[in-house]
């Protein structure tokens, strides 16, 4: 059983087809969201495999993106404090939106400009870096990316760092 396009699992069921056992093993695959341990150095996630949560391990791991297409999403948490781990779109991709970045310390009583900063960019950013304490990548970040346009990748979500935090932006 394995994941299909949406275009393959239509034909299993048109008008009076009888789907397979195996049929219906690729139905429940599909929809069922996968999750990829990011355990290689580099990862390039494909278009079949949106909708899929990747979990940084620890290893150091360089995402490559594929190119926007409407639709097409991602989602990376952290299962480990980040190595060196970094997500990047398409030369002709950026990323649009915005992450807040907190430390674990993070509360209504020590709000100041080191605990939070909010990233928030227009399409010219490309890539996004966790280092594992000033660019966060702490266990229990998360963050999405959704294609909006053929060229923009919408990113939300929540960087959990240490120390005096910067951007993870570049």
């Amino acid at each position: 059983m394995a994941i299909q396009t949406s275009t393959t699992l239509k034909t299993y069921f048109n008008t009076g087809d009888q789907p397979s056992e195996t049929e219906f093993g690729h139905l429940i695959d599909t929809i069922r969201k996968p999750v990829v341990d990011l355990d290689a150095t580099t990862y390039a996630p494909t278009a079949a495999e949106s909708g899929t949560t990747f979990t940084f391990d620890g290893t150091a791991c360089a995402v490559t993106l594929p190119q926007a297409a409407i639709g097409l999403e991602y989602t990376f948490v952290f299962a480990a404090t980040a190595a060196s781990n970094s997500i990047t779109t398409q030369s002709a991709d950026g990323f649009a939106g915005a992450l807040l970045t907190t430390t674990a310390a993070f509360n209504e009583t020590n709000l100041t400009n080191t605990t939070s900063v909010v990233d928030s960019w227009a399409t010219t950013i490309d890539t996004l870096t966790f280092n594992g304490t000033t660019q966060g990548g702490l266990l229990g970040t998360r963050i999405d990316v959704f294609a909006v346009t053929a060229l923009i990748w919408q990113v939300s979500g929540h960087n959990i760092g240490s120390g005096t935090l910067v951007t993870v932006a570049s």
